[in-house]
């Protein structure tokens, strides 16, 4: 083929052809009606409250808790009144119900008794009933009741026994009236067994005196 020829060729290869159409934009999307979207629901923020603890208490202090409710129970109801017995043990005073004792004796042979507490002085013949005897001024830790011509023996009754209660001396009988007396502990860190016998302190003629409980003496 000739030059001339051949370039002719080629530029009807490069001609568009007339009889193809253009081709036609992409139509555009067609918009149709949606529903339109929920509007979200405003956040909840919680509202922030004060918040009520109540204080958090060991085993042991709920069980001591509960202990002074009923010790102060008890107390409420069972506030010693009546008639006492006073008495001395070197120069403290105690005293105990008038309807526990039995009889205020002297001294008498007391015979004693192998393997007994320090506070035990042996027993006595009480008329034919033996009888244990204390001292009162050990069991209290006041020191020993010196038997002298003052001292005495008070025999009580305790959980339907009789045990007797040497003593420096006998004083007095004085009445007790309701709400006359005072709450009484024995000083120290720790309560000891004889705190449970310890009713209170009253103040017969200005006199501080303890009162004991005899159901309770040297448990």
């Amino acid at each position: 083929m000739s030059t001339p020829a051949l370039l002719a060729y080629v530029d009807e290869l490069l001609t568009p052809d007339a009889d193809v159409a253009p081709a036609s934009p992409a139509s555009p999307p067609v918009e149709r009606d949606l529903p339109p979207l929920p509007k979200p629901a405003p956040a909840i923020v919680p509202v922030a409250r004060p918040s009520i603890q109540s204080p958090v208490r060991t085993p042991v202090q709920m069980a001591q808790a509960i202990a002074d409710k009923v010790d102060a129970a008890t107390a409420a109801t069972t506030a010693p009144t009546g008639r006492w017995l006073r008495m001395t043990v070197d120069s403290d005073h105690y005293a105990v119900e008038l309807l526990r004792v039995q009889e205020v004796t002297r001294m008498a042979p007391i015979v004693a008794m192998r393997g007994a507490a320090n506070a035990v002085l042996g027993a006595m013949n009480l008329r034919g009933r033996i009888v244990p005897v204390f001292d009162l001024g050990r069991w209290l830790g006041a020191g020993e009741v010196v038997p002298d011509e003052r001292a005495r023996i008070v025999v009580v009754e305790r959980n339907e026994e009789l045990i007797g209660l040497l003593v420096t001396a006998v004083d007095d009988v004085f009445p007790l009236v309701e709400g006359a007396v005072e709450e009484f502990r024995v000083p120290g860190p720790q309560r000891r067994n004889i705190d449970r016998a310890f009713l209170g302190i009253a103040r017969p003629g200005s006199t501080p005196t303890v009162l004991l409980d005899a159901r309770a003496l040297f448990d």
